[in-house]
């Protein structure tokens, strides 16, 4: 019996070890192939095409504001009991982990790739700090508040154990906040918002509606 007990237990030791070393690995080479893209991208693209900078940044920032809004979905579908007969834990952590990361190589793409466009002409600075860039600072600094925030949210799974569990769940009521912020920085800035306002309807109904079903589902045990 205490074999059998021994061998499933380094089972899932070696199970855990796998996930977690290809998921590692997973989340590096995806930010590494987009940051090396971004910099190629810069490089790449001649001054006179200054609205390719604006197209890219414009597409990698639906990107990343899909890949939160799945994040934010699949981290109250996680906090239940729901799928835990079908997925195991680790896998669905994962999951959550790479759509966090996902949106935060996306949101930094988002911004950076602003450095090559003439029109607007913004620095690093205005980029990485909020409220002082030329171009509608207040929502611009919006986005960029929400970047940290995804960044803190995303960093803490790493500091879980000594943040505790109680600490640990009370930081992540911040989602929500964070995605109001990312959702109202791309409804004023985004040009495009008109034609993409199904996508935010969606997404924000989306979340209200799991938001419901969660607080009526029984806590995780």
């Amino acid at each position: 019996m205490s074999t059998r007990v021994t061998s499933r237990t380094h089972l899932s030791l070696w199970f855990k070890f796998i996930i977690a070393f290809f998921g590692t690995v997973s989340l590096v080479t995806f930010g590494l192939v987009a940051l090396v893209a971004g910099v190629a991208l810069i490089d790449a693209l001649p001054e006179t095409s200054d609205k390719a900078y604006w197209f890219i940044s414009r597409s990698s920032g639906v990107l990343a504001y899909l890949l939160l809004t799945f994040g934010v979905l699949w981290g109250l579908i996680q906090s239940s009991n729901f799928l835990r007969p079908i997925i195991p834990p680790l896998l669905a952590l994962g999951l959550h982990s790479f759509l966090n990361w996902g949106g935060l190589v996306m949101g930094a793409l988002h911004a950076l790739i602003l450095l090559g466009d003439n029109y607007i002409k913004m620095t690093l600075g205005d980029v990485v700090i909020p409220f002082i860039g030329p171009y509608q600072p207040l929502l611009v600094g919006l986005g960029i508040v929400g970047f940290y925030l995804m960044f803190l949210l995303a960093s803490s799974f790493y500091a879980r154990k000594w943040l505790g569990q109680k600490n640990f769940h009370n930081l992540h009521y911040a989602s929500y906040p964070t995605y109001l912020l990312v959702t109202w920085h791309s409804l004023g800035v985004g040009t495009d918002s008109n034609t993409l306002w199904p996508l935010y309807a969606i997404s924000l109904g989306a979340v209200a509606l799991l938001t419901l079903w969660r607080v009526t589902m029984p806590a995780k045990a």
